[in-house]
């Protein structure tokens, strides 16, 4: 598996941050998944990147974790000084939450690797 630092570095993480495309898509796809799956409070966003997704959930009134195996796009979320809580993980092992923890989860960067 290649390491996530060859694809999102630190420069890559913010050119990601800040590209209006990315930005609009993101948000679009995460307002249709919370109309898709009527979403509850707490929720997981699975590959979070820099956060953009998590704007669109504490938008709309959620409570989110973001999980992310790049330091580099958690980083930059932290500058963003997004609204939610931000794990270091790997999609493929889980989360390492408690069951129970959330309410559901949204994956909209998952889709698009």
């Amino acid at each position: 598996m290649t390491p996530p630092e060859i694809f999102y570095n630190d420069d890559e993480a913010l050119k990601y941050a800040s590209y209006s495309r990315i930005i609009e898509i993101r948000a679009k796809h995460s307002e249709r998944a919370q109309e898709l799956l009527a979403m509850p409070r707490l929720l997981l966003d699975i590959c979070c990147k820099s956060g953009l997704s998590g704007g669109t959930l504490t938008n709309n009134g959620h409570q989110w974790i973001g999980l992310d195996m790049s330091q580099s796009m958690l980083d930059v979320a932290l500058e963003r000084e997004v609204e939610g809580d931000l794990v270091l993980g790997d999609m493929g092992p889980g989360p390492g939450l408690r069951p129970g923890v959330i309410d559901g989860a949204i994956s909209i960067s998952a889709v698009q690797v």
